[in-house]
C-alpha cells in the first residue's frame, strides 16, 4: 500500500517536473518573446490529453501542438498581458491618492487583474478540451469564470499558495511553478466542465 502510493506521488511530481520543463524549452525556442504563450497552451493541452500517464507525454508531441498553437497562443497571451498592465497601471496611480472612494477603486483593480487572470486560465483550458472558435472561446471563459464564483476563489486562492511556495523554494520555477498552475486550475474546474458536457449533450 505504502510502495503504491509512493509510486503515484513520484509519477505525479515527475509529470510536474517534466511538462514544467518543456515549458521552459518551449519558451525558449520561441526565444521567450514569441514561445510563452504557446508554450503555456502546450503545457495545458499535453495534460489534459494524458493528464498523470506520463510516458504518454511526449517532446515529439509537445513541439507538434506548440507549433500549432503559435499564433492562437500568442494573441490569448500578450491580449491578457496587455490587460493586466494597463490594470496595474491605474492600480499604481489610485493607491497614491488617499480616500475611501479610491481605497474601492484600488479593491475593484485588484479584483479585475484576479478575474482577468482566471479567466485567461479558462481560455487555455476550454480552448485545449474544446474545438471552437476565438470568438466563442472568449465568450465562453467569461461566462465559465461568471457561473462559478467558487470555482474563481479556488484557482486564485490556488494560485496564490503555489505562487507563495514558490517564493520560498525559488527552484521551482525552473521545475514545479507553471505546471502547478496549469495542473491545480484544471483540477479546480472539473465540476464545470462536466456540467458544459451534460449541456452540449443534451443539445447534440
Amino acid at each position: 500500500m505504502v510502495g503504491k502510493a509512493l509510486e503515484t506521488l513520484f509519477i505525479k511530481v515527475w509529470v510536474i517536473v517534466k511538462l514544467n520543463l518543456f515549458f521552459w524549452l518551449f519558451s525558449v525556442c520561441g526565444l521567450l518573446v514569441a514561445g510563452v504563450g504557446p508554450a503555456l497552451k502546450t503545457v495545458n493541452e499535453l495534460f489534459i490529453t494524458h493528464e498523470f500517464n506520463y510516458k504518454e507525454i511526449t517532446l515529439k508531441e509537445g513541439w507538434k501542438i506548440f507549433k500549432k498553437n503559435s499564433i492562437r497562443g500568442n494573441v490569448l497571451f500578450y491580449a491578457t498581458l496587455l490587460l493586466l498592465a494597463v490594470l496595474a497601471y491605474n492600480l499604481f496611480l489610485s493607491v497614491q491618492i488617499q480616500g475611501l472612494a479610491f481605497l474601492m477603486i484600488d479593491f475593484l483593480l485588484v479584483f479585475a487583474m484576479i478575474y482577468g487572470f482566471v479567466t485567461y486560465q479558462y481560455t487555455l483550458l476550454l480552448d485545449s478540451y474544446y474545438e471552437i472558435g476565438l470568438k466563442n472561446l472568449l465568450k465562453l471563459a467569461f461566462i465559465s469564470t461568471l457561473s462559478n464564483f467558487t470555482n474563481l476563489l479556488k484557482i486564485a486562492i490556488g494560485i496564490s499558495v503555489i505562487l507563495f511556495v514558490t517564493w520560498k523554494f525559488k527552484g521551482l520555477i525552473l521545475f514545479g511553478t507553471v505546471s502547478m498552475i496549469q495542473i491545480w486550475s484544471f483540477t479546480a474546474t472539473k465540476s464545470w466542465r462536466q456540467t458544459i458536457d451534460q449541456r452540449l449533450e443534451l443539445h447534440a
